[in-house]
């Protein structure tokens, strides 16, 4: 019979039950196994409570690519140290096994298994869960880090017994330290990483990212918890980046009646197409939230570029840009072609 502590958690018997890790964690169980990583339930028994083992399996550890990239993300989530974040306790980065992370167990399950049991949330809800999400991103931005994949899957609801549920940001496995990543700058291009459905246009094209490509997925994440679906609800594909390149950010009020205007207006704000339109920081938004959580108007938030598309800002960007409009049958953006940190537009 499983002790209270453990209660919530359904995991399976693993070869690896029993053996300790540092000497304090050991292995309850497997909970569950992905394309790269194994993820087991262990007890700490220092602290005696659950956590969570993601263990990188040893074909993906011996791509150095895909380890290199875990053991940035375990370390970006490490750095982060807020309650909406969940909380990284210890990373192995042996150089001869393969490595894991130790993290936090949560009770619960993913916003995303959530939305897909209960369709569209209640605006109320929206307003209370989009809070901590936002305050989470602004204490990863804080710490110099762009999550770069915000979307419901990477967002876990937290259900624990007699207390009142809230959300966490997790997963920071497309993470970029702008303070050390060697993906930061002019050698970002030509690397996709993101879900595409959540993809700001820079990401899309490869280009170089800030905080405000989390912001626009923040508000992509808004409309699918309020809409319970995307405003371009595509497979990847050139037509789904096609989309999010050139097509404004529908309304979610076309699908929710009675939908709040200031409400609507942050969706729309945190997705516009060039970041400069966006908020310009995720304390922006979390203001506006506030105020429409108090039933006040927000302030305006004029376009600072005109029209509002992205505009490549190096070769490769533009390359792809113009493939993507030959699709669509549309006109590419203009661009600034050259990378020139002290002229590019922010």
């Amino acid at each position: 019979m499983q002790t209270p502590e453990l209660e919530g958690f359904q995991y399976v018997a693993s070869e690896k039950d029993g053996q300790r890790l540092e000497a304090r964690y050991r292995i309850l169980g497997l909970l569950g196994t992905g394309s790269t990583a194994d993820v087991y339930l262990a007890f700490d028994e220092l602290e005696q409570v659950p956590v969570v083992v993601k263990w990188l399996i040893e074909s993906a550890a011996q791509n150095r690519q895909i380890r290199a990239r875990f053991l940035l993300g375990a370390a970006s989530a490490q750095s982060v140290r807020h309650p909406a974040v969940r909380r990284v306790l210890s990373i192995d980065a042996s150089s001869t096994d393969p490595p894991y992370v130790v993290m936090e167990a949560l009770p619960g399950e993913s916003l995303d298994d959530y939305l897909e049991q209960s369709g569209p949330l209640p605006q109320a809800l929206v307003l209370e869960l989009a809070r901590p999400i936002a305050e989470g991103l602004a204490a990863a931005h804080a710490a110099g880090i762009v999550h770069r994949d915000l979307k419901p899957g990477n967002l876990f609801l937290v259900r624990a017994p007699g207390a009142k549920p809230t959300v966490k940001l997790i997963d920071f496995g497309f993470a970029k330290d702008t303070r050390a990543d060697p993906d930061a700058g002019p050698s970002s291009v030509n690397l996709v990483l993101g879900t595409a459905q959540y993809m700001a246009p820079e990401q899309v094209l490869a280009e170089p990212v800030d905080p405000r490509t989390d912001i626009y997925g923040f508000g992509m994440v808004l409309f699918r918890l309020l809409t319970g679906h995307l405003p371009f609800d595509l497979e990847q594909g050139v037509d789904l980046f096609s989309h999010q390149l050139y097509s404004p950010t529908p309304p979610p009020s076309w699908l929710v009646d009675g939908l709040d205007a200031g409400l609507e207006q942050i969706v729309l704000r945190c997705t516009r197409k060039h970041p400069a339109n966006r908020y310009q920081s995720i304390q922006a938004v979390l203001s506006d939230l506030a105020r429409v959580a108090e039933s006040a108007e927000i302030s305006e938030l004029p376009l600072v570029r005109m029209p509002d598309l992205f505009r490549p800002r190096n070769t490769s960007g533009l390359e792809a840009a113009e493939a993507l409009a030959a699709h669509f049958k549309t006109e590419p953006p203009p661009a600034t072609v050259r990378y020139d940190p002290e002229s590019m537009e922010r």
